[in-house]
């Protein structure tokens, strides 16, 4: 499968984080904006321009868990994948409850965020594609529904 192109947020408060994802990611085609904290990621996340997000947990202010939770009950639908230093069980089980797409644990290997964020495109692209489908076929049988229940001849 050929490689999707999208637009990545990365939202970690440690400039030399983001700095090491951005040259991780623009090299492969990907367009990169940055926050330094939850509450600027929040509004590039519902500004809606955004294909993937990487978000740590631990940021100042807003955290990387309680924008998940605002992420979610604002229905943005960006997959989220959320950064964090402490490899515990506790953290990735509290992130998936909220609605993360997946979990990564510092520090990360470039290779593996690639493959994650063409993971996150391609599902996200099959879900674009499926509401597609839903609609037409919803579209489809409403006009069909019309035709046959309405007519004339079909009513008779």
């Amino acid at each position: 499968m050929s490689r999707i192109s999208g637009r990545i947020l990365i939202a970690d408060d440690e400039e030399s984080i983001r700095f090491v994802l951005v040259r991780a990611l623009e090299p492969s085609g990907y367009d990169c904006v940055q926050a330094g904290s939850g509450t600027e990621a929040l509004e590039v996340l519902q500004g809606g321009k955004v294909d993937v997000a990487f978000v740590d947990i631990k940021m100042p202010g807003m955290d990387g868990l309680a924008l998940l939770t605002r992420a979610r009950e604002a229905e943005v639908p960006t997959p989220i994948i959320v950064m964090t230093a402490q490899n515990t069980m506790a953290n990735a089980i509290e992130a998936m409850k909220r609605g993360a797409y997946d979990y990564i644990t510092k520090p990360f290997d470039v290779d593996e965020v690639l493959q994650l964020v063409q993971r996150a495109l391609e599902m996200k692209q099959m879900s674009r594609d499926l509401h597609r489908i839903e609609r037409e076929m919803r579209r489809r049988f409403e006009l069909g529904v019309e035709i046959v229940g309405r007519s004339g001849p079909m009513q008779e």
